[in-house]
């Protein structure tokens, strides 16, 4: 498979009807697989799609003429870009090489969520847990919201071996705190905590049958996390403070 080089998939893109992209570059990361930046003249992508083949420069020449995924054609190129076989097992190795950095650090993470955001997602994640995957989470994974996230909305970071899995962290993009977002942050954080059920009940990592049974069972969209439409912050640098209200079940319950 041919090996692209900045210049040379920029040109592929171009070729295909995306003149207004101005800049490709590549990074070798756990979640932010693609991202346009500078009023989508610029196009950020994860280090696995130098090997890009061409149905999937098709793809991305869609999103770019698009500015990103906001229609049923851009959407559709962004679950054929984020479903790349080649991608999930770079990204697999890269979280990977994350959980042993993290081990070895003492398990401290970048995690930008105030005390109030907090106890929201233990909250949240205490009720999910009991009223959709029947208790078999452990109560003590970490949920922490990330700032650094731009295409991805959330992961789950798997750790451990065969006979003593755990999940080191469920990691939620920021944004989702935004007002607008209930339903996109409800269905990722149960997306993730799905994987987790998945992975460690079943030893799977992936998007296979497996999981697509617990995010059926759960109430979550059974699909690949993308790009989706949600409000994102205007300056990238922005803090957010917002803690969404609790559901009424749970305003008497404060931990």
């Amino acid at each position: 498979m041919r090996t692209l080089t900045t210049d040379e998939f920029l040109d592929e893109l171009r070729r295909r009807g995306a003149l207004h992209l101005g800049r490709v570059s590549f990074r070798n990361n756990r979640s932010t697989i693609w991202s346009l930046t500078q009023k989508g003249k610029a196009l950020n992508l994860h280090d696995a799609y130098r090997c890009s083949p061409p149905a999937l420069l098709d793809a991305f020449a869609v999103i770019a003429s698009e500015g990103g995924v906001t229609t049923p054609e851009g959407q559709a190129a962004g679950r054929r870009v984020h479903e790349w076989p080649e991608l999930q097992r770079a990204v697999e190795e890269a979280r990977c090489e994350h959980e042993s950095s993290l081990r070895a650090a003492g398990g401290s993470t970048h995690c930008c969520a105030t005390p109030a955001q907090r106890r929201y997602f233990r909250s949240v994640y205490w009720y999910f847990n009991r009223t959709r995957f029947g208790g078999i989470l452990p109560d003590d994974v970490p949920v922490r919201l990330s700032s650094r996230m731009n295409s991805a909305l959330g992961h789950m970071l798997p750790g451990g071996e065969e006979d003593e899995r755990y999940v080191v962290e469920i990691a939620l993009n920021v944004d989702l705190m935004l007002e607008g977002n209930g339903a996109e942050r409800v269905d990722t954080l149960l997306h993730e905590m799905a994987h987790a059920a998945d992975y460690l009940v079943n030893g799977k990592r992936d998007h296979g049958p497996s999981w697509r049974q617990w995010a059926s069972r759960v109430g979550c969209t059974p699909e690949t996390l993308y790009d989706r439409p949600v409000h994102r912050r205007p300056v990238r640098s922005a803090a957010v403070d917002r803690v969404p209200p609790l559901p009424t079940v749970l305003q008497a319950r404060r931990d």
